[in-house]
């Protein structure tokens, strides 16, 4: 795909030095009528338009003169040192950058890229100065191990997409956004922290994962958000979150407390493999809008966090050592439960909901298991046709490690 790229820029180049003499001083055999060959780089560059391929810093000199690029810049792959694209205030559609040797990459004027800023596989990247940037449509950086900060001094603001993975990066500073679709962060070794003070909305999908054991993310104004899954952090805050309707997931995490004080309504949510976590506390939940699972959450002992808890749509699974459950305010649950310890936690509760038809489905309660199961380890549904306490939402897990998925992949490609 990059090969076919870089043969459309090429040929896109080569199309405009020789094309025939209609008024622009060349002749078809892409001589001038001075008997010079044309430029490729000044005759692309004199109207500030096109598909530029950089190969050496000699290539840009001309563009001090265009504030406004209209089309893509894109790195070679055979640029070695450092390229600095001064004088351009806009570009129109990316700038872009793959498999490429350059060591460091300045637009100190730059201040909007139309499509993406995309850099991916440039092992050798270890110094980025986008000084003024502050919008652009994708951010994309993949791959770049010597990377160690963004160099966004002005911070960006505006951004539908960012993805960030296999970078050398301490933290995020230089991000300073709303809202914004998609956003993932992982594989990130030495990524510390994540604070984006001004996020209020996510509409797409949020996913950390892999990144430093100590990575603190902190959300203090997010209020919605589609899709979120937290993995190997050590902290989580999100104070502010009002209502979701996708998942909310928790998977492996090393914090001990995780709140969302303000959160109303979510859809499945997840908490599994927290092997610290003692405390969940989301007092203000009515509404789950799917599953509610809580697994292999080893020192988890009391479940008391969700006292507004209302209606559960889909299954309702919790396995564990847990020695108390209590969901006092519960009215119905749509879908199958699943309540399964190494302790003694009291079953009858739960037989009585199951008798005045709160838990519609299925209901397996046991105490004092070896192994206790999630709803999804169980055989299959009873004679009425109910699936496995799990089932409502077994796929958003493997959802969110295809996310995960998909962006270490993407180092390879």
């Amino acid at each position: 795909m990059a090969i076919t790229k870089y043969l459309v820029s090429a040929l896109a180049v080569a199309g405009l030095a020789f094309a025939k003499g209609d008024g622009d001083g060349d002749d078809d055999d892409g001589r001038r009528r001075d008997g010079q060959m044309a430029d490729p780089i000044t005759d692309l560059t004199t109207d500030c338009a096109g598909d530029l391929t950089i190969e050496n810093q000699q290539d840009v000199s001309t563009l001090s003169s265009c504030e406004k690029w209209d089309g893509d810049i894109i790195i070679s792959e055979v640029v070695k040192s450092s390229i600095s694209l001064t004088g351009v205030k806009q570009v129109t559609g990316s700038l872009k950058a793959k498999n490429s040797s350059i060591t460091e990459l300045s637009a100190p004027n730059l201040n909007s890229i139309g499509d993406a800023l995309s850099l991916s596989t440039c092992t050798a990247l270890r110094s980025l100065d986008l000084s003024s940037l502050t919008k652009v449509k994708t951010l994309s950086l993949e791959a770049l191990p010597k990377l160690q900060a963004l160099g966004f001094t002005r911070t960006v603001s505006q951004a539908t997409s960012i993805l960030i993975t296999n970078t050398d990066l301490t933290s995020l500073q230089g991000l300073d956004l709303e809202t914004v679709g998609d956003f993932m962060v992982t594989n990130n070794p030495h990524l510390m922290e994540i604070n984006v003070n001004k996020m209020t909305n996510i509409t797409g999908y949020l996913n950390f994962a892999a990144n430093n054991k100590q990575l603190s993310v902190k959300f203090p104004n997010l209020e919605g958000a589609h899709n979120m899954t937290f993995r190997n952090v050590s902290e989580a805050s999100l104070p502010s979150l009002h209502k979701m309707d996708g998942l909310l997931g928790f998977y492996s995490n090393f914090f001990m407390n995780i709140s969302a004080p303000n959160l109303t309504a979510t859809g499945d949510l997840v908490f599994t493999s927290n092997s610290a976590v003692m405390n969940i506390s989301m007092p203000k939940l009515e509404t789950v809008k799917g599953g509610l699972q809580l697994a292999n959450n080893s020192a988890l002992e009391d479940i008391e966090g969700f006292p507004d808890l209302k209606l559960i749509t889909g299954a309702l699974d919790i396995t564990g050592k847990f020695k108390t459950v209590k969901l006092p305010s519960l009215k119905e649950v749509r879908g199958d439960a699943n309540l399964q310890s190494t302790e003694t936690f009291g079953c009858e509760p739960w037989q009585k909901l199951k008798d005045s038809d709160v838990i519609r489905g299925k209901l397996t309660c046991r105490e004092r298991q070896e192994k206790p199961k999630t709803g999804d380890d169980q055989s299959g549904g009873d004679e009425e046709g109910h699936k496995g306490a799990a089932v409502a939402f077994a796929k958003a897990p493997a959802a969110a490690l295809l996310i995960a998925f998909v962006g270490a992949l993407q180092f390879f490609l």
